[in-house]
């Protein structure tokens, strides 16, 4: 029975998806979220939001609230749904920001932006936005901080769900013959230089990076 690590710990419902199958799963927390408050003075025409962490963020912040007053585009199906929970109106999602910049250049390209991000955002959108002189304000909505763990147990396989979470496991662990699930294109081209065992999930979802496993190990 193969042991395999997910680098973050799973919810009740993610453990119904991974339960009936014959594999022993360990859990760590390898980065945690802390979200920051941060003040808005105006608001652009479309609000950008690349993951779920940074809408929980402004949903919490009473002085970001004026940021629902417009309407939002963004990256995932999670923060998709998310929003649309809390009342958002999404005018557009794509699964990754590259795809994202796409739709901003065919359907946005009048527009202006409140960008809200992480402290580790990765460039591709303001890169565009400065590229293209589109207007907009970033915001920093939350910090994601790296809890390293050592692994002392023997594992054969491990799902990644972000850049940060390898850096962190790499903090006190190596990369040898184990297979390396992935949320996604983003996780998996962090891992090119260190293993080709990367398998990425059909689309970026904790959910689909279980059922990458599960049907791996089947």
């Amino acid at each position: 029975m193969p042991t395999i690590l997910s680098t973050r710990k799973l919810s009740d419902a993610h453990r119904q998806i991974v339960g009936a199958a014959s594999i022993q799963w360990m859990e760590e927390d390898f980065i945690t979220i802390l979200p920051q408050e941060f003040t808005v003075d105006r608001v652009q025409d479309v609000v950008v939001f690349t993951s779920q962490n940074a809408v929980k963020s402004v949903m919490n912040n009473p002085k970001a609230q004026i940021l629902k007053t417009k309407p939002a585009i963004c990256v995932g199906v999670k923060t998709k749904a998310l929003l649309e929970q809390n009342g958002w109106e999404v005018l557009a999602w794509t699964h990754y920001a590259k795809e994202l910049t796409a739709v901003i250049e065919r359907d946005f390209a009048h527009c202006s932006f409140s960008f809200c991000c992480g402290n580790i955002r990765r460039e591709v959108l303001p890169t565009f936005f400065k590229q293209h002189n589109l207007n907009f304000d970033e915001y920093e909505a939350y910090q994601t901080v790296k809890q390293p763990h050592q692994i002392q147990q023997k594992i054969e396989g491990i799902c990644f769900y972000s850049p940060s979470a390898i850096e962190s496991f790499l903090q006190n662990n190596q990369i040898t013959t184990e297979v390396c699930f992935c949320i996604g294109d983003t996780t998996a081209d962090a891992l090119k230089e260190i293993t080709t065992q990367i398998v990425v999930a059909s689309q970026p979802t904790i959910e689909a990076t279980l059922q990458a496993c599960l049907a791996y190990y089947k």
